[in-house]
């Protein structure tokens, strides 16, 4: 289990507050029989590989260890690693999120100009990044399938809109999102894994 883990330099590797040193040791510690070190380990990498819904270059290298938990029989919170993958499938660049606007773009010119940088350079190297990320996060995508009966609302929402960005597993995704929308209880929940369905047939066409 995580045997490769320390293979990677970390060091060379950045997440929303810098080095990525911290990275390995809160990956192993969802294994933890304790469940403090557990919830303090997941709320950390909720920080920093997927800070407020931006991921990182540290983010497409932790995505194969997070898998590799999720297939463990033994792991004590699988929900919680369900929701970070999920949450990390949508996820955005830091540039992407904050220089939308005309605002935030003329803010962030001036800033990166300062640095010797342009803003469409950056965002360009972020765009790569954020690929990674997405190719890592794609070919096991269908493992979060049995989070969609999950007993939380919102790891079965993150789960679906996950789905519905991944259209290349849409054989097995429409299907599941079909039958969760068809279980779900929760008018609210119901309405959401709708949205996530519709997107990701329209995403197939």
């Amino acid at each position: 289990m995580l045997e490769h883990l320390d293979a990677i330099d970390w060091t060379r590797l950045n997440h929303a507050y810098g080095a990525a040193t911290d990275v390995p040791d809160l990956i192993r510690a969802l294994l933890s029989p304790e469940s403090a070190v557990r919830e303090e380990a997941i709320h950390d990498l909720f920080g920093n590989i997927w800070h407020q819904g931006t991921v990182y270059p540290a983010t497409a290298a932790a995505v194969p260890f997070l898998y590799e938990l999720l297939e463990y029989s033994d792991l004590p919170d699988p929900d919680a690693v369900a929701l970070l993958l999920a949450s990390i499938a949508t996820g955005r660049g830091y540039l992407d999120v904050h220089a939308r606007d005309d605002y935030g773009k003329q803010v962030w010119r001036e800033i990166l100009a300062k640095q010797g940088q342009t803003l469409d350079e950056e965002m360009a190297r972020e765009a790569g990044e954020i690929q990674s990320v997405r190719s890592a996060i794609a070919p096991s995508l269908p493992l979060l399938i049995p989070f969609l009966r999950s007993e939380h609302a919102e790891i079965r929402e993150a789960i679906a809109e996950a789905l519905s960005e991944y259209p290349e597993h849409f054989h097995v995704s429409h299907p599941a999102l079909e039958d969760a929308v068809e279980d779900e209880a929760d008018p609210e929940v119901r309405s959401i894994l709708l949205e996530m369905l519709l997107q990701l047939r329209k995403r197939q066409s």
